[in-house]
């Protein structure tokens, strides 16, 4: 991930580099619960997979379950911004302890009623059976008294540890302001919290689906930008276009919001008859589908478009973007390279696009000398009209805002396709290691160049 013309966060020695920070790094098992079953009884799983004391994204995660796979069956209205009726994701997980509740990170609404979501959940199962849910506060990671602490104090937006002036506790959510102005005040109520008709016994795979309608938007975080779903509307009712990094997935889908948290996906997409769906991994329809025909929810007609990642996806690198887009697809090395970007982009700076785009193989083959073999069958970009506030390394579809993309920026998120993407960081404290190497991707092909 990059700013906009910046870095966001702040040979055998990189393949070596690589294997310690892969031992580093990743220490613990996707979605591992840091709570452990007592004697085969049965307990809530914990709500933040945060250390105790954190206070970048403490909010985010969840235990006692790992996550195996996501079906993603959106059903979206690009003209009105909106999910319809038969929206729904379904989420494969296998329990690390015996669950009588667990619980996932969906922001339905923001204080910003323009950007940010509104959106409401119609329907839970599990296994297929009814489920019920709440949407509760998330509290500081490792409270003694549990996630249902009774006490304010413990469900508490700051920047700091301690939260500050009377709360003595460390911060239960990141603030969603630039600066202090949040800090003591209550978290947003963004756990969806999930009781199953019974029990889930340990090691038991479970199938979660969460059926949900209304307008997807983008998060605020505390240094002022936004990720998420941002709409897309040059034409009019384009679309929208999705890069989310690091926690904006939650605003336009329900999931274990942590880094390490790294399913598998499939992605069936409903939509305007005309507009392109444009997703993780490999397409697995024509293009464009064929039409569907008029239904309640299109009257004018609608496609759907399947893509299949068989490789994990982690929470801040799952791309679903929606809108009138130009795509082609080339094979190269064994790497089949997607190339996407709005169809009003003006025809000369599509075509300086293009050229750059179009050098997306030769940079892989280059960056694969010093990272070693691409990890994954696609690879890709997807240029976007939105005003965002980053590029982002979205895993295979790699997202440019404002319609450009540029040489650097792309060697810089190409090279995250190795570190971030395929090897990802334990928790966002780590995200600067990521960065790193992402950034050497930049000083490499400066030398490059100078090297004629």
């Amino acid at each position: 991930m990059t700013r906009i013309r910046g870095t966001r966060w702040g040979s055998s020695l990189v393949a070596g580099a690589v294997a310690l920070a892969a031992a580093a790094v990743v220490v613990a098992p996707v979605g591992a619960s840091p709570v452990a079953a007592h004697g085969g009884t049965c307990s809530s799983g914990v709500h933040s997979l945060s250390p105790h004391g954190s206070r970048v994204y403490p909010e985010v995660g969840n235990g006692g379950y790992r996550s195996v796979h996501t079906d993603v069956d959106l059903v979206y209205d690009a003209d009105a911004n909106r999910f319809l009726p038969g929206n729904h994701v379904d989420l494969t997980e296998v329990a690390t302890q015996c669950l009588t509740d667990f619980s996932l990170d969906f922001e339905r609404s923001s204080a910003d009623r323009k950007a940010g979501p509104r959106l409401t959940v119609q329907s839970v199962t599990v296994n297929g059976q009814p489920a019920t849910f709440a949407f509760v506060k998330p509290t500081y990671p490792g409270d003694p008294n549990g996630d249902d602490d009774p006490d304010p104090l413990a469900h508490a937006v700051s920047n700091h540890n301690p939260v500050g002036p009377g709360n003595p506790n460390p911060p239960a959510c990141s603030p969603q302001v630039a600066g202090d102005g949040q800090n003591g005040r209550q978290c947003p109520a963004n756990k969806m919290v999930i009781t199953p008709s019974s029990p889930i016994p340990d090691g038991a795979t479970f199938v979660v689906s969460v059926a949900y309608t209304g307008k997807p938007g983008v998060h605020h975080d505390g240094d002022g930008t936004t990720e998420g779903w941002f709409r897309s509307n040059r034409p009019h009712g384009d679309g929208g276009f999705v890069t989310t990094e690091p926690v904006g997935t939650e605003d336009w889908m329900p999931l274990n919001d942590f880094p390490t948290a790294k399913p598998t996906y499939d992605f069936h997409d409903t939509v305007n008859l005309g507009r392109t769906a444009i997703a993780n991994g490999e397409l697995m329809t024509t293009n464009p589908p064929p039409p569907n025909p008029p239904d309640a929810n299109f009257p004018g007609g609608s496609v759907t478009w399947v893509w299949h990642s068989p490789e994990p996806i982690a929470n801040y690198l799952v791309e679903n973007s929606v809108g009138s887009f130009d795509l082609t697809e080339r094979v190269r090395n064994g790497i089949t390279f997607y190339e996407a970007q709005a169809s009003s982009i003006r025809p000369g700076r599509k075509a300086k696009n293009i050229a750059i785009m179009n050098r997306q193989p030769d940079i892989t083959k280059f960056e694969s000398t010093f990272a070693g073999p691409f990890p994954f069958t696609t690879d890709g970009v997807v240029i976007g009209l939105p005003s965002a506030s980053f590029e982002e390394e979205m895993q295979g579809k790699i997202t440019f805002e404002g319609g450009r993309i540029d040489v650097d920026t792309l060697y810089h998120e190409n090279m995250h396709q190795w570190f971030g993407d395929n090897v990802s960081e334990s928790g966002f404290p780590m995200t600067f290691w990521k960065e790193g190497f992402a950034t050497l991707g930049e000083y490499l092909t400066t030398a490059r160049s100078a090297a004629g």
